[in-house]
């Protein structure tokens, strides 16, 4: 059978569950804006109000445009019943998947979800999962719609099409990158395909619903990997940097500049998110050598105790520390599995106790003028609003302050630190 009794080419009722998340919620706008109906579900119920009221919940570019564009179309509505689906054609899962204390996956919540789905449920219905989940997540969804009656690819259609967007870029990347459909049989690949041909310019590819699985987890863990290799390249170039003159971007620039099987990204201070920090434990619960993933994340979560010991080697006893940047990203508002945050923790646990932290992207934090007088200054989040060295020095005005760039973001001293640190006095840019 090869022919699905549902087109959702246009026009079609939608159900985002997750609705209101960093995910569901880009997807569902470009959906509503599409010519869809839109239900974002959610259990946030005062972040549902904010979308109701036609207020972006979050920094996302272009977002609060094509709300409005969206609200004002009546096609996009909000609720916190979940048996609101029983009415619409497709079912879009988008929920939080996260490993326990342990780094095992936590699928029981995605499971009780499609339990609780189950009772709603119509034939005819497309059933989409984007969630990251666990390798075989998608089998036991289907095992258990076997159990309650449904015959996939005939009365219910089910596919995994995990999300591919990075924060700040979601409206234009869900638009302009292809998409993987995981699914069992064609007929729910076609009908998951004619959903997403109704708003996005590129192609869909296909894979069985285990591969796509396990191609998004080997996406985000490929990046996490680079930035594990750029931070031991770190480690590997400070530790050098006691007998030798080394700086790790300048090698980094040098040696890659127009060659073309070297292309490393600068080291990061602050690597971590909602999906790069756990990812990886999804891919290695089974297998007895794990240990690229598990060394990739003591790298990683491990700079905030490397960035402490060296600084209080170069400047021991500082009295006050000023960290730049809380979120897990520049320019975001999200904090979710920050390091920023182990930082902090680290720094008090050491004894430090006056510990100005500035986040320009959220309230709460300290203000700006509070780095005054501070004898380390670390940049962990790199945000537009600390490219201008030369007005931090200024409003920190003490000039044996230790500054800590390991981004190398600041154009001035990138090839001229001490691998990544400098004292104000070194780089003098408060007149600039």
């Amino acid at each position: 059978m090869n022919n699905p009794t549902v087109d959702f080419n246009s026009g079609a009722e939608v159900a985002v569950i997750g609705g209101a998340g960093h995910v569901g919620l880009p997807l569902g706008i470009l959906l509503a804006t599409s010519g869809n109906a839109v239900t974002l579900v959610d259990q946030d119920e005062a972040r549902l109000k904010r979308i109701a009221d036609g207020e972006l919940p979050f920094d996302e570019p272009g977002g609060q445009p094509l709300l409005e564009e969206a609200i004002a179309a009546n096609r996009l509505g909000t609720t916190s019943d979940l048996s609101v689906v029983e009415s619409v054609d497709v079912i879009i899962v988008v929920i939080g998947t996260p490993t326990d204390e342990h780094h095992n996956p936590e699928v029981a919540p995605l499971l009780d979800l499609i339990d609780d789905l189950i009772e709603y449920l119509q034939s005819g219905q497309l059933l989409v999962f984007r969630s990251t989940v666990y390798p075989g997540t998608t089998s036991l969804v289907a095992d258990r719609l076997d159990r309650a009656g449904f015959t996939i690819g005939e009365d219910l259609y089910l596919s995994f099409a995990p999300e591919r967007i990075a924060q700040h870029r979601a409206f234009e990347e869900v638009v302009q990158l292809p998409q993987i459909i995981g699914a069992f049989e064609y007929n729910s690949y076609q009908a998951t395909e004619s959903l997403f041909d109704s708003f996005i310019e590129a192609d869909c590819l296909r894979l069985l619903p285990t591969e796509a699985e396990l191609g998004k987890l080997f996406t985000n863990m490929w990046r996490y990997l680079t930035f594990a290799a750029a931070n031991e390249f770190y480690l590997m170039a400070d530790s050098f940097a006691s007998q030798h003159d080394v700086n790790i971007n300048k090698i980094l620039d040098i040696t890659g500049q127009d060659y073309p099987r070297f292309d490393a990204p600068s080291p990061g201070a602050n690597v971590g998110g909602p999906c790069l920090t756990k990812d990886g434990w999804f891919l290695v619960d089974n297998i007895p050598y794990s240990e690229l993933v598990s060394t990739s994340y003591q790298i990683n979560e491990g700079l905030p105790a490397q960035i402490t010991e060296r600084m209080a080697n170069i400047s021991p006893e500082p009295a006050k520390i000023a960290i730049l940047g809380m979120t897990f990203k520049p320019n975001s508002d999200d904090i979710r599995n920050s390091v920023a945050f182990k930082l902090r923790k680290q720094l008090r646990l050491k004894g430090y106790s006056d510990v100005v932290e500035i986040e320009p992207n959220l309230t709460g934090f300290d203000n700006w003028e509070d780095v005054a007088g501070s004898d380390w200054v670390i940049l962990m989040t790199p945000h537009d609003e600390f490219e201008d060295l030369g007005k931090i020095q200024r409003t920190v005005a003490n000039d044996e302050a230790l500054y800590c760039d390991i981004w190398g973001y600041w154009e001035e001293m990138r090839h001229d630190s001490d691998n990544g640190y400098f004292l104000g006095c070194e780089g003098d840019f408060s007149n600039g």
